[in-house]
């Protein structure tokens, strides 16, 4: 009996992720000599107190020698982050500034590690820059969750070394508009870049509405999407390290322990 298209991508994301999982299952462990961690912020969605708690929970589970920059059109200084200037592109649809990350003209070096704004970091993160070599790794999309064969990047979190991915930047600097037919970096990323990802272990990053929690559990409430409850209870998947808030609600808005105890 011939296979149904979503059996195929199923069986192709399980041999895919089996072979991720090899790779990641190494006995000998080996780091960089230093790490360069990444943010970006651009204008005034995310205030400097997302930048601030995502280098504390940095300084609390990375172990390892690092450096930690922000690409901002803000010139003020935060303290232990060294600021990249860039003047705002001003991008009328979506959201692009990801992809100045791979531009080889920036003042970065080495294994680079980048988050999000919106993460909570709550382990140690040491693992997601072990036995890396060159390797370009990512998060396998969250829609994982109800597409078991979903393949694609969520790039909440990435990791690369700079340098060896600057086609994601340089063509998109080629042709602007036709890049941005696409809904934004995420998707400029995977487009290009993608028959180099590798994703990390769906346990160790998890979506904190859809795999901690559950979708089930949300409401929209003045306009915004949150929890119908507080759950002090919840904790995630023993491997994890990161969870993602992606879209509603940010982690300012949940009033979980978890949460709280965490994001600050």
């Amino acid at each position: 009996m011939e296979l149904s298209k979503e059996e195929k991508r199923r069986l192709k994301a399980e041999k895919r992720a089996q072979k991720e999982q090899n790779f990641f299952q190494s006995t000998e462990v080996s780091y960089p000599d230093k790490i360069t961690v990444l943010c970006v912020k651009f204008g005034p969605l995310y205030g400097r107190e997302y930048v601030e708690r995502l280098r504390n929970m940095i300084q609390r589970h990375l172990t390892i020698p690092y450096r930690m920059v922000c690409l901002t059109d803000d010139q003020h200084p935060i303290d232990g982050v060294d600021t990249l200037y860039q003047p705002n592109a001003n991008y009328k649809k979506g959201w692009w500034h990801k992809v100045h990350m791979f531009d080889p003209a920036l003042a970065i070096s080495g294994r680079i590690l980048y988050f999000d704004l919106d993460v909570v970091i709550h382990d140690n993160i040491n693992k997601l820059v072990a036995n890396q070599n060159d390797q370009f790794l990512g998060i396998r999309d969250f829609n994982r969750k109800f597409h078991p064969g979903w393949n694609y990047l969520n790039s909440s979190a990435m990791s690369w070394i700079h340098g060896t991915q600057t086609k994601v930047w340089e063509e998109y600097k080629k042709d602007i508009f036709s890049a941005q037919r696409l809904q934004g970096d995420q998707d400029w990323i995977w487009k290009v870049a993608k028959n180099n990802i590798k994703f990390w272990p769906e346990e160790w990053i998890q979506s904190y509405k859809w795999e901690v929690r559950s979708k089930s559990e949300l409401e929209m409430k003045n306009g915004s999407r949150n929890f119908k409850t507080v759950n002090n209870s919840i904790t995630p998947n023993p491997s994890c390290c990161v969870t993602v808030f992606h879209g509603d609600p940010k982690p300012c808005d949940v009033q979980d322990k978890f949460v709280v105890d965490n994001w600050k």
